[in-house]
């Protein structure tokens, strides 16, 4: 999953013209984020969506804060906190954002949310596919469900 969703990301660090086995879409460019604020203002007006606010009616609102280190971001259920290494210049990139939104849509919809057990299973995957579609367009959905097929991500 973190395979196709990295080769995804790469994609849209470029956006433009992609040959989709023959026949060519076009994706965005992917945002990338320089403070805290921003990035905060950016996942509430994701979640204000109506496609998003419909199926997660429940979400509710995501603090954003700093996250120590460098190497991962994460979503922290119990506080509803999404945690993004600001020194990372590859945490500061939208799909990783939209990345850990999916874990909070995923999260506040699950009965489960204090034991999950697959992070990243069908239920988060069709969060992140929804946010993709809403906010990236259907090309980008389209590439990400595409890279998880190949990377054999299945249902």
């Amino acid at each position: 999953m973190y395979a196709a969703e990295s080769q995804w990301s790469a994609v849209l660090d470029r956006g433009g013209a992609v040959d989709f086995f023959g026949s060519l879409v076009d994706v965005p460019q992917q945002r990338r984020f320089a403070d805290l604020d921003t990035i905060g203002r950016y996942v509430a007006a994701v979640l204000a969506l109506p496609a998003v606010a419909t199926a997660y009616p429940v979400a509710g609102p995501v603090r954003v804060r700093d996250r120590a280190g460098r190497r991962r971001a994460h979503y922290e259920p119990a506080t509803t906190t999404i945690a993004i290494p600001m020194q990372s210049p590859w945490a500061l990139r939208e799909s990783v954002v939209l990345h850990e939104v999916a874990h909070h849509l995923d999260c506040t919809a699950s009965a489960q949310q204090a034991e999950r057990r697959s992070w990243h299973g069908p239920s988060y995957r069709e969060a992140m596919g929804l946010l993709v579609e809403q906010v990236l367009g259907g090309a980008a959905a389209l590439l990400l469900r595409a890279g998880y097929d190949g990377a054999g991500v299945r249902r």
